[in-house]
């Protein structure tokens, strides 16, 4: 009685919580992974919005704990495709800093990542990820502006303090097919199959607050030449 009690409650906390490394690697192993849902700009889930200013305003009182705890509803609900809690969503304009290919020690293991910075309050970093992107040079080039509109649905899924009382926020786009533009360029995005949820987040370094908005950083130009 008391195995199948315990394997009773490890079941609903293996389910409950795949946002956890090892609860996600259970699922995996077990072919009981949610896939993630493809969704477009007329079935993504409604969701608050926020600016750069909002967001600095939002996640500065929170002590280590508490974000931690809001990056793991960020993660749990985004794995079980809003089922229970509504995405966070961010907008406004955000000034390209660098951009590489994702690789298998990322998060997410294919496609890009973008690091930019707010064209409004220089203390809000990006990280715009880009999954299942198929383009052999970086969709965008340090200086670019991108703007993410509330059709972006660009979701939250983890918010990281940094020095200075700096944030930076990784978002990936739930309207896959309309994500961002380069001129006439549709980039065609697609959910990912499965994640390494034991990498580190947020997925690109910090280039810090100096420079950074004229100067990429070596490592991240390296690993964009094609």
């Amino acid at each position: 009685m008391g195995a199948a009690t315990f394997c009773w409650f490890f079941s609903i906390m293996v389910f409950s919580h795949p946002e956890k490394p090892f609860n996600y690697k259970v699922l995996a192993k077990f072919k009981k992974l949610t896939p993630l849902r493809p969704y477009t700009i007329y079935t993504a889930p409604p969701g608050k919005s926020f600016g750069a200013r909002d967001l600095l305003s939002e996640f500065t009182p929170y002590n280590h704990e508490q974000l931690s705890v809001r990056n793991d509803v960020f993660k749990r609900s985004y794995l079980k495709n809003y089922q229970h809690e509504q995405p966070m969503y961010l907008m406004g304009s955000f000034r390209v800093l660098s951009a590489r290919p994702l690789a298998d020690s990322d998060v997410f293991t294919q496609g890009w990542i973008v690091r930019a910075r707010s064209s409004d309050l220089e203390d809000v970093d990006l990280e715009l990820v880009m999954p299942g992107l198929q383009k052999e040079a970086a969709p965008f080039a340090s200086g670019d502006v991108i703007t993410l509109q509330k059709r972006s649905y660009a979701s939250a899924l983890h918010v990281q303090r940094m020095d200075e009382d700096r944030l930076c926020i990784t978002v990936v786009p739930l309207a896959y097919q309309t994500t961002a533009k380069t001129g006439n360029e549709v980039l065609a995005l697609t959910p990912p199959e499965r994640l390494n949820m034991e990498a580190y987040w947020p997925i690109t370094r910090d280039p810090g607050s100096e420079m950074a908005l004229t100067q990429q950083e070596p490592a991240d130009i390296a690993a964009a030449k094609p």
